[in-house]
């Protein structure tokens, strides 16, 4: 869910994740794992991705019919 909302965000500001792993120095075969849905990312990391395109984190409660699954 969260990679697929990254990988939106940087198709619409056309930044590559070559691009931003070189730029932020994350690791580029862990950022595409991760943008794959392989692997998880830390908050750290969204997080200086998330500064470095320009936006915020919103943690939002998810729908009560979807508790517990």
């Amino acid at each position: 869910m969260v990679a697929n909302r990254l990988r939106e965000i940087l198709k619409r500001e056309k930044v590559t994740a070559y691009r931003l792993s070189k730029d932020l120095g994350i690791d580029e075969s862990q950022l595409s794992k991760f943008l794959g849905g392989k692997v998880n990312i830390s908050l750290r990391k969204l997080e200086q991705i998330a500064d470095y395109l320009g936006y915020d984190i919103q943690l939002v409660k998810p729908n009560p019919s979807r508790k517990g699954a």
